[in-house]
């Protein structure tokens, strides 16, 4: 039966909303006709007439949509077309077997199982060219470096006036200048007695500039190095 004869017969005992689908199926499979193609599957033809506000695939074939379904089949028998979507033929001599299967979840399922089995050939293969590789477990002697090991200190890539600044930072001058004072540990400490750097301060930046530090508490001030007795060192430790 032609398609035009059809859909007018299918209309007949629809409703108005179902025979505007049909109409619109109708329209969407002669498009596909017209413009050579021969592709009248079901997902093809509900995905271009959904978009005009037309049923959806699932709709489609549902129950209730065998007659959007019979029209068209209906189109593709009168134009040579094809109502399932052409897979390419694989070079896989299986995947030819699985692509011929029906359901389409066994199809996929078998699909699935394929590519697992390819993964597991190739690190088999993987595995049978390493094969001949041997791994030495016995200790291993450690070995001396033949060159000195140079261990720069702690001010390397200090320019001279970055270095003048840390010695500022601790001097005797900036301290009395701010009514601040620096204790044996190395605390800078304000007029009222609240710390304002925290210990190992002042002997962190000594350190720095490569200057010798004491650190059992005693005479740390003039151990300090940027000028001889210019500290606030506390009486306990004179």
């Amino acid at each position: 039966m032609h398609p035009d004869e059809l859909v007018e017969q299918l209309k007949a005992t629809a409703n108005t909303r179902k025979q505007k689908n049909l109409d619109l199926i109708h329209a969407v499979c002669r498009e596909q006709y017209e413009r050579g193609s021969r592709d009248f599957s079901v997902a093809t033809i509900a995905g271009i007439a959904h978009k005009r506000g037309g049923p959806t695939k699932g709709s489609i074939h549902n129950r209730t949509g065998n007659d959007f379904k019979g029209l068209i089949k209906a189109w593709a028998e009168y134009t040579g077309g094809v109502t399932r979507k052409e897979r390419k033929v694989s070079e896989n001599p299986y995947m030819a077997l699985i692509e011929k299967i029906e359901d389409p979840a066994v199809r996929s399922i078998m699909a699935s199982l394929l590519a697992e089995n390819q993964k597991m050939r190739r690190q088999i293969n993987l595995l049978k060219t390493n094969a001949g590789v041997v791994i030495d477990m016995r200790p291993q002697k450690i070995t001396s470096p033949k060159e000195p090991i140079l261990i720069q200190p702690a001010s390397t890539g200090l320019t001279d006036t970055e270095k003048e600044a840390l010695r500022h930072a601790v001097s005797e001058k900036l301290l009395k200048d701010e009514g601040w004072s620096c204790d044996q540990r190395g605390r800078i400490i304000n007029g009222k007695g609240r710390q304002l750097f925290k210990v190992g301060f002042a002997t962190a930046i000594r350190k720095i500039l490569g200057e010798d530090v004491e650190t059992n508490g005693t005479k740390q001030g003039q151990q300090f190095g940027v000028a001889k007795d210019e500290f606030d060192v506390p009486k306990e430790a004179q």
